[in-house]
């Protein structure tokens, strides 16, 4: 079962930081938001030595998140396109 999620979290970073955090993203597939929690949650595991969530795990979790998304945006276009082809008619 996926852990809630905290209240957004806004914070500065270094330009030189933030363009390596988005290379990496892009490399990984996934979003500036799932790299930084990947790498917060790996970095906290190796330094307590505890296994919170896995990486697999973890990002399955984003990408069930993401599946969601994508299904409630597909939902809505079908929806644009029965109005649209119900008003042709």
């Amino acid at each position: 079962m996926a852990e809630k999620l905290s209240d957004a979290t806004s914070m500065r970073l270094p330009v030189s930081l933030r363009e390596k955090l988005e290379r990496a993203a892009k490399r990984g597939g996934r979003s500036m938001n799932a790299e930084i929690r990947l790498r917060l949650e790996q970095s906290f595991g190796k330094a307590s030595g505890e296994g919170t969530e896995s990486a697999a795990d973890w990002e399955l979790g984003e990408l069930r998140a993401e599946l969601v998304s994508v299904k409630a945006q597909l939902a809505t276009l079908t929806n644009r396109v029965d109005r649209i082809d119900k008003s042709d008619h």
